[in-house]
């Protein structure tokens, strides 16, 4: 057990073990699959409106997270 809680936790793909090389890469395609220009597109519009003052839902700002997590698990797997 750790001393955090769990939404303190990395979201980085790359932290999470499934004990094998194979299963690990699977789980990072998986993630990698949901990855999409719109919405790369939509994280950065609302990145942009946040930084103007906009408050944005929990919601919204997890979604943003999924999205960021799935282009990072696809930048892995193209670097690779």
């Amino acid at each position: 057990m750790t001393d955090r809680p769990w939404w303190m936790n990395s979201t980085d793909t790359t932290t999470v073990d499934k004990g094998s090389p194979e299963r690990n890469e699977k789980h990072v395609r998986s993630i990698a699959e949901t990855a999409s220009e719109e919405a790369d597109a939509m994280v950065s519009h609302l990145t942009a409106v946040e930084a103007k003052g906009v408050v944005l839902s929990a919601a919204t700002r997890m979604a943003m997270g999924y999205a960021k997590n799935a282009r990072h698990a696809a930048n892995q797997l193209r670097n690779n």
